[in-house]
């Protein structure tokens, strides 16, 4: 499988599309209609197949902590999307940390500021000052220990020559998205086709994605947890 750099995803189009020596496109148009390529095909992606981005991070906890910058904590985190978070103190105590449901977690998180609380952390998301949301921790830490933390990460953005796209599957629908960019703004004759061959390359994805595990093993996962709770 090969990953594209920026070099040379853009030498493959400019050839192509017969721009080599050519300025009406700038540079940083190019990279631009690439970026936005990359955009679209990772919201196909978050949609139909989550855990292709599927990131862990390790996070300490000390004893008071209750909030947690997802910026500064996890900066390439996609729309703040959490799959699992697991907290571990020594090598004697690991459990999930679950998501406060909605209907809840409000009169929750009041009994837990109560101190009529439980062992188990839970945990929601609040966005209270822009651009730094927050991870909240219920009730506030009473020990230090850890949170690994798997969420959904953004594709990589091109910036210089080096710099990979991550979605080598799919890199055919960076190609035509960006071909579909070039003849829009020139007004060449072949734009309507290069539209066409960027749908048939999204369908193309879609359909991929859309039937994809990581092994073949799609059974469906049945949860039993809250009966092995009752025991």
């Amino acid at each position: 499988m090969k990953y594209w750099t920026w070099a040379e995803i853009r030498a493959k189009v400019e050839a192509e599309c017969d721009t080599e020596d050519e300025d009406f496109v700038r540079a940083d148009e190019l990279l631009a209609y690439c970026n936005e390529a990359i955009d679209e095909a990772e919201a196909e992606i978050h949609t139909l197949y989550e855990d292709y981005f599927l990131k862990p991070v390790d996070i300490p906890v000390i004893t008071g902590d209750e909030f947690f910058s997802i910026p500064t904590l996890i900066p390439d985190i996609y729309a703040d999307k959490i799959r699992k978070i697991i907290f571990t103190m020594g090598s004697s105590t690991v459990y999930t940390v679950n998501r406060m449901r909605d209907w809840k977690k409000f009169e929750q998180k009041a009994l837990e500021d109560s101190q009529i609380t439980t062992d188990l952390y839970q945990y929601f998301i609040i966005n209270s000052t822009p651009g730094n949301p927050q991870l909240m921790l219920v009730p506030k830490a009473h020990e230090s220990g850890s949170l690994k933390v798997w969420y959904l990460r953004n594709a990589n953005r091109l910036a210089v020559d080096t710099d990979v796209c991550d979605i080598p599957e799919f890199i055919n629908f960076i190609f035509a998205h960006m071909r579909m960019k070039i003849f829009g703004k020139e007004g060449n004759p072949g734009y309507q086709e290069a539209l066409e061959r960027l749908e048939s390359e999204r369908n193309r994805m879609i359909g991929t994605l859309s039937t994809r595990t990581p092994d073949a093993d799609n059974e469906i996962e049945i949860d039993v947890s809250s009966y092995t709770d009752m025991n």
